[in-house]
């Protein structure tokens, strides 16, 4: 359901500045002006409010006025009269001289609020007024801690020191003086570090070698200790797919783990579909036909739930909504470590795909995939059915059976949906009911993600390609345009902001003419606006489970 408009400007500017405050990004008031006038959506205003100054953070410039307004409006645009008449006033107080409790917030607005918000307590008057835009990098950073010693060998024989002025750079700016609470305020997450290499390199360096050294930086050389299988998760992309992560960039990833002391292989797990990869041999062909031989990435390729798909371990969620357990591919839950390799792109079910999905969805095991699509209920196409009695053998609680009409016939007092029949009938015969909404399946992918992820606290880096950033998922059997220019990789430990602040990157950049992102500005929702699924969801509940924080210290290594 749409969120309800928010009508009166002060409101709009309630928004703006409390979630400026939470996140200390001090953006001058008569840039929260501009936006509060052109976005009627809580959930718009905040994320206008954080696409502009990420962009900042990728331009290197300070957060003002006229920057929101080259983010979000047009080079000729003219500014909106009620702001003209609140940027003439002397100042602007948001609550009236000598109250004590700010006005209760419209519905619309609470109902838009994140869990980590609803905690915190709203603040009885605005941040204290910056008298001028601070510089874009805030206060000065402490020098960055040493690295540790990084053989770069025959893989980066470039070197690479983070600027000064880029090192510190914290998703909100540097700690202003706090503002005075009503009750006790208890601070909530501190923000994860997401490293970023844009594009363009100023210094002549390749896109590989940075990607590389992004990984160095988020932690690598802390999360693999010398001996550990490290699972690298990555998609091989459909046979006929060309928006899958490249070759070239696994086998720096591969050379890295191995500096490291680890023992790499990359890894999927086999779809529910029957495409291309749908069983261990199919699988490797495809992988192979697309690039990723051990040949061309120095690692081999072992296919995470096993030849057919039934090589899983159930691992606890404790905390679900939807599962208490969760089944994951044997050889992701074994290894040591991991280094999750994703391309950010659309989704035509979750809006977007990310880490989140590449994790969750991706190192489920095939009956897992479906207990994630759907609320399950399995139908017997008796044409089809050829009575060989595998989906008998595999029924974990011997719901089916070969009847007399030769054809095999499901008790839905015993079924519950785990699938398993789904992934064994060799003939299709055997379909599911499609009846799961976009929030259920999001919240299940995050599910599944958290049973990945189990037992490896500290021993995960993930590395998002924001490349060929499709409209559709890697599983067609083909790549339509990028709906947004290339923007970079990002590296962090943290999957929840990863993810967050690929989608602020996206969001902020603007859609690319003749694309299905052409009309959508910068600051659109891009994938909502093209598949009609708002994917945020997912990433708010992912901070629920506590697998991250959606606060982020953006860091550049040019």
């Amino acid at each position: 359901m749409p969120e309800d408009r928010i009508d009166e400007l002060d409101e709009r500017l309630r928004v703006l500045k409390d979630k400026d405050a939470r996140e200390r990004l001090g953006v001058p008031e008569d840039a929260l002006v501009y936006i509060a006038a052109k976005f009627d959506r809580a959930q718009s205003l905040k994320t206008a409010l954080v696409q502009v100054f990420t962009y900042a953070a990728v331009k290197k410039r300070p957060v003002d006025l006229d920057f929101a307004r080259s983010v979000l409006g047009t080079p000729d645009e003219e500014l909106p009269p009620e702001v003209v008449a609140r940027l003439a006033q002397p100042s602007f107080e948001m609550l009236a001289e000598g109250a004590e409790e700010p006005a209760p917030a419209p519905a619309s607005e609470v109902a838009a609020w994140t869990p980590a918000e609803e905690e915190g307590c709203l603040p009885l008057e605005p941040p204290p007024a910056v008298e001028e835009a601070p510089p874009f990098l805030g206060a000065q950073a402490a020098p960055e801690p040493a690295m540790p010693p990084v053989d770069e060998g025959p893989i980066a024989d470039e070197t690479s020191a983070v600027p000064e002025e880029d090192a510190g750079r914290v998703y909100g700016a540097a700690p202003a003086p706090e503002p005075a609470y009503a009750t006790p305020y208890e601070p909530g997450p501190e923000p994860a570090v997401v490293w970023f290499t844009p594009m363009r390199t100023t210094g002549k360096r390749s896109l590989v070698a940075r990607a590389g050294q992004l990984l160095e930086r988020a932690g690598l050389r802390e999360a693999i200790a010398e001996g550990d299988l490290v699972a690298v998760k990555m998609h091989f992309g459909e046979a006929g797919n060309t928006g899958f992560v490249q070759p070239i960039y696994l086998r720096e990833v591969v050379a890295r783990i191995k500096a490291a002391g680890g023992s790499p292989f990359l890894t999927d797990a086999n779809t529910l579909y029957r495409g291309a990869r749908g069983n261990s041999v199919d699988h490797l062909a495809c992988a192979i036909h697309n690039g990723f031989s051990y040949a061309t990435v120095e690692a081999p390729v072992i296919i995470a739930d096993g030849l057919d798909g039934r090589d899983a371990v159930d691992v606890p969620v404790p905390d679900g909504t939807h599962f208490d357990t969760v089944r994951i591919g044997s050889a992701a839950v074994h290894a040591d470590a991991m280094v999750v390799v994703t391309h950010f792109k659309g989704h035509e079910a979750t809006g977007f795909g990310g880490a989140l999905k590449n994790v969750g969805m991706g190192l489920g095991c095939r009956s897992a995939k479906q207990r994630m699509h759907a609320d399950f209920r399995p139908e017997v196409t008796g044409e089809k059915c050829t009575a060989c009695g595998r989906c008998v053998k595999w029924c974990p609680v011997d719901a089916i059976t070969i009847g007399p009409d030769r054809v095999a016939h499901v008790d839905y007092e015993l079924c519950y949906g785990c699938g398993e029949c789904v992934a064994a009938c060799p003939e299709s015969a055997i379909a599911a009911q499609w009846k799961t909404t976009p929030e259920a399946i999001q919240e299940k992918i995050v599910e599944h993600a958290a049973g990945a992820l189990a037992g490896k606290d500290g021993k995960t880096v993930f590395l998002t390609f924001l490349t060929n950033i499709s409209p559709d998922c890697d599983c067609w059997h083909f790549s339509d345009a990028g709906v947004v220019a290339d923007i970079g990789v990002l590296a962090s430990t943290d999957i929840v902001a990863v993810e967050q602040a690929a989608l602020d990157l996206v969001n902020g950049a603007t859609g690319l003419p003749g694309t299905r992102g052409e009309g959508l500005a910068a600051g659109a929702e891009k994938f909502a606006a093209i598949t009609g699924i708002d994917g945020t969801h997912a990433v708010e509940y992912a901070e629920l489970l506590g697998l991250g924080t959606r606060s982020y210290e953006l860091k550049t290594l040019e």
